[in-house]
């Protein structure tokens, strides 16, 4: 058996840092051939607040292959320390690059037979372009401490490869294994109408996502536009903007903003929406978006996520990220009536599937974690 211990800032029930938590979450849940997981994390989420009815600074059994620590002291690396003498892992595997406990000193200080750096969308130029002088400063310290040529990275797609070997050097190590997707249950819709739309964006608030253009795309609609937000608010700034588009939006649109809300209830929102919509300005994976593809809701995006060529599958639309072709794309499903709506839904479930290759991703893993060879 396989002893991987994973590093990761937070972790299941935290959920407010998005993509990572949930990457991990479901690789644990879909990947348990001949490993045991070990996940060290922060008894916090990313806002800073304590996770509740936890048990903190000791291992707990998550499932079967899974124990987690929550640890809940000022000086994590030392307990860390500790548990690497203990469980003496084969891998550690290091989720993300810009956290100095949980990223930097693990690579640092701790030895393993491999070990492994998912960076998760980290580089991308998008998401470089968010809070650049902190993560500059990271990169460099990376460099500086050589770190690059003592790991393997660990990349979910090609492009991802591109974006590590372009800031670290063509000679690294890395390797391709894309996320697991939640297994979910495809939920159609009926009441499909000519000039009516449901539509919904999960994800957390802040510029990446696009909520702000997406508002603006609704201001010179005549259809009855109900239009759902989920997610925590990363950057209130941002969120403030949004409001003031929202307040002058005409009345035959209705925004809704629900919240903070954990993963294990997303399907439940997924189900009462006709669309989902998310023109982000870089996806890694993008969970939400494959989820609501599986369960049948054609989506909106942009073509900076792996989810490409959708109109011509008819499963959603890859659009520019400005207001005037988000609002076309949008027109495009409130004119539909149901029967052409029903065709985009079974074809939103179709791309899903064509999509997901469950005997090859456990192949990508087993040659991320037993493959010594790089």
């Amino acid at each position: 058996m396989t002893k991987i211990l994973i590093f990761i800032p937070w972790f299941d029930p935290a959920f407010k840092a998005g993509g990572p938590i949930q990457s991990i979450t479901n690789l644990v849940h879909q990947f348990d051939q001949e490993v045991s997981y070990f996940i060290f994390c922060s008894n916090k989420d990313v806002d800073g607040s304590i996770l509740l009815d936890i048990d903190e600074n000791c291992w707990v059994d998550y499932n079967d292959c899974t124990k987690v620590w929550y640890c809940a002291v000022p000086n994590p690396i030392a307990i860390a320390k500790k548990i690497v003498a203990i469980e003496k892992p084969d891998v550690i595997f290091t989720i993300g690059l810009f956290s100095w406990q949980y990223n930097i000193l693990p690579n640092l200080l701790f030895q393993a037979n491999r070990k492994i750096i998912s960076v998760r969308g980290m580089l991308h130029p998008g998401a470089l372009s968010q809070k650049t002088i902190k993560k500059k400063i990271f990169l460099a310290v990376f460099k500086l401490l050589r770190l690059q040529h003592q790991a393997i990275f660990h990349c979910t797609n090609s492009d991802e490869e591109l974006h590590v070997k372009n800031i670290f050097g063509q000679q690294v190590k890395t390797k391709v294994a894309d996320n697991f997707p939640k297994k979910l249950t495809a939920k159609l819709v009926a009441h499909k109408f000519p000039e009516k739309l449901v539509m919904m964006t999960i994800a957390l608030i802040s510029p990446m996502k696009n909520h702000l253009l997406t508002l603006q795309a609704l201001k010179s609609f005549d259809a009855q536009i109900t239009y759902h937000i989920v997610g925590a608010i990363k950057d209130n700034d941002y969120w403030a903007e949004c409001q003031k588009i929202i307040a002058v939006l005409p009345n035959n649109i209705k925004v809704i903003y629900h919240g903070e809300v954990s993963p294990h209830f997303i399907a439940e929102y997924l189900e009462q929406t006709q669309i989902f919509i998310m023109p982000s300005k870089s996806e890694n994976y993008g969970h939400a978006i494959i989820e609501a593809l599986i369960m049948g809701k054609p989506v909106i995006t942009s073509f900076f996520t792996p989810w490409k060529n959708l109109e011509q599958g008819l499963a959603g639309m890859n659009v520019d990220c400005d207001a005037q072709h988000i609002a076309l794309a949008i027109n495009h499903f409130a004119q539909m009536e149901q029967s052409t709506y029903d065709v985009w839904c079974e074809a939103a479930i179709n791309y899903a599937n064509d999509k997901i290759n469950y005997e090859h991703l456990h192949q990508q893993y087993r040659s991320l974690f037993f493959n010594l060879d790089a």
